[in-house]
């Protein structure tokens, strides 16, 4: 098992009712006390797990959200507890179950500990793996491995499968070319995304009631914020634009300025007024990327990857932990029926479990003006559908509990499919029309649309 992110250790889990031993490699060198690592330069952003996300993490270790939520994580209703403005439109506030939102950190840091406590694991740190180990034609037996910087430190490892979730740069894939086989096709989007994101100590009831803001990107606005409440009280404010000239800014006496026109007065008066726990974290994310693995006419035994090396999402739509929590799910059923075959039907399975969150994020990514490469006419009509069905989801529940569904991969956006919801959708069809906001409890945070 290569990589100890969120990918890496879900598919140990998986692999670990299969296998008398799960080696994990991790090039880092993990760190004793909780803190963002070099390897995940995206873990000072905001993160949240999505209901379904979380239902397959306590699939593979039962009681783990409780135990997060007991050490300081926050629990947030969605969407009763949660003020979400998607394309212009708040979405109606509806109870649907509960959102875990924790740092990067401190959640791959307690799922190390659930994994590292499996029968027959062990993580092993300070290392990268350099190469596969070929077992003649047609098959991986093993792979090299290194300390960083030192290529004369190697040593060959063994395995009856080699996984690669070492991330979105794809050493699996390139590894395919070096055995004599073909690399995956691949899909890229650009969409020149920039995050900067800073934590707080606010005052009490100084955000009033909500656990959540989130405040969309618009076709006229290319900018968006994000601002939860995680462990122990703090808040982090993730702020993200399309485009070179709406990036935030990493300055500290910049950064609230440029969240002015998102947040709502009193919203972004508290934060003006609260304490900075950390400096600003700058990340820029230029592609989404989906590797076509499952489309290889060949490909050898005993290697396959997952996570960000097969799908990268846009991450303002937050679907990323969830997506790798799927695929280490779909590895699990294939090993079910055992090694013969498995990275063909890993890859088919992977490719259902991906396809739908990298339809909507990248039709919701098309329809802003930003993104290039779509045809100005179907970007308008993108636009337009998302500001129908958003504009529906503030005033009809049914819509607002799809779209939250489809958002959370909780259910499948074919939800939205459903003949009341586009009735609904239809009925708020008009491009000229303004965005809607719905009614919403008392003293939670309203942004501006």
């Amino acid at each position: 098992m290569l990589g100890a992110g969120i990918s890496g250790l879900c598919a140990a889990r998986a692999l670990s009712g299969f296998f008398e031993h799960v080696t994990v490699v991790e090039r880092d060198t993990l760190p004793e006390t909780s803190g963002v690592r070099r390897g995940v330069p995206q873990g000072a952003h905001v993160h949240s797990l999505t209901p379904g996300g979380a239902q397959v993490l306590e699939e593979f270790f039962p009681g783990f959200t409780d135990e997060l939520a007991a050490g300081g994580g926050t629990l947030a209703g969605a969407l009763d507890e949660l003020d979400i403005v998607f394309f212009g439109s708040r979405l109606r506030q509806v109870p649907l179950g509960r959102v875990l939102q924790v740092s990067r950190p401190f959640l791959e840091d307690r799922l190390r500990e659930r994994v590292r406590a499996l029968p027959g694991v062990r993580l092993r740190s300070g290392l990268e793996a350099t190469a596969p180990i070929a077992t003649g034609p047609g098959g991986v037996s093993g792979v090299r491995l290194a300390r960083p910087g030192q290529p004369d430190s190697f040593e060959a490892v063994d395995a009856d499968l080699v996984v690669d979730a070492m991330g979105r740069a794809g050493r699996g894939a390139t590894w395919l070319k070096s055995l004599g086989y073909q690399e995956p096709s691949a899909a890229r989007l650009r969409v020149d995304v920039a995050y900067a994101s800073r934590r707080y100590r606010v005052a009490p009831g100084a955000l009033g009631p909500a656990k959540g803001v989130l405040i969309g990107a618009t076709q006229a606005r290319p900018r968006g914020a994000v601002l939860t409440q995680q462990e122990n009280d703090a808040w982090v404010l993730s702020l993200y634009g399309f485009g070179r000239d709406d990036h935030p800014p990493g300055s500290p006496e910049r950064f609230l300025d440029f969240a002015e026109d998102l947040l709502a007065a009193d919203t972004w008066n508290a934060l003006r007024s609260a304490e900075p726990l950390t400096g600003i974290s700058s990340f820029g994310y230029p592609a989404s990327l989906r590797r076509h693995f499952h489309r290889l006419r060949r490909i050898p035994d005993g290697l396959i990857s997952t996570g960000d090396a097969v799908c990268s999402l846009n991450p303002i739509y937050g679907a990323g932990m969830t997506v790798a929590a799927l695929e280490a799910k779909a590895l699990q059923r294939c090993l079910d029926d055992g090694l013969d075959g498995l990275p063909r039907r890993f890859y088919r399975e992977a490719a259902r479990a991906v396809r739908l969150p990298w339809l909507f994020s990248t039709m919701a990514d098309r329809s802003m003006p930003q993104v290039p490469g779509t045809h100005p006419a179907l970007a308008r009509l993108l636009a337009h559908a998302f500001q129908a069905t958003m504009r529906a989801a503030a005033d009809d529940a049914r819509v607002a509990t799809a779209v939250w569904n489809a958002v959370s991969l909780t259910g499948s956006p074919a939800e939205l499919a459903r003949p009341g919801v586009i009735a609904s959708v239809l009925r708020h069809w008009s491009p000229g029309a303004a965005p809607r906001t719905a009614a919403t409890t008392d003293g939670v945070s309203r942004g501006k649309d």
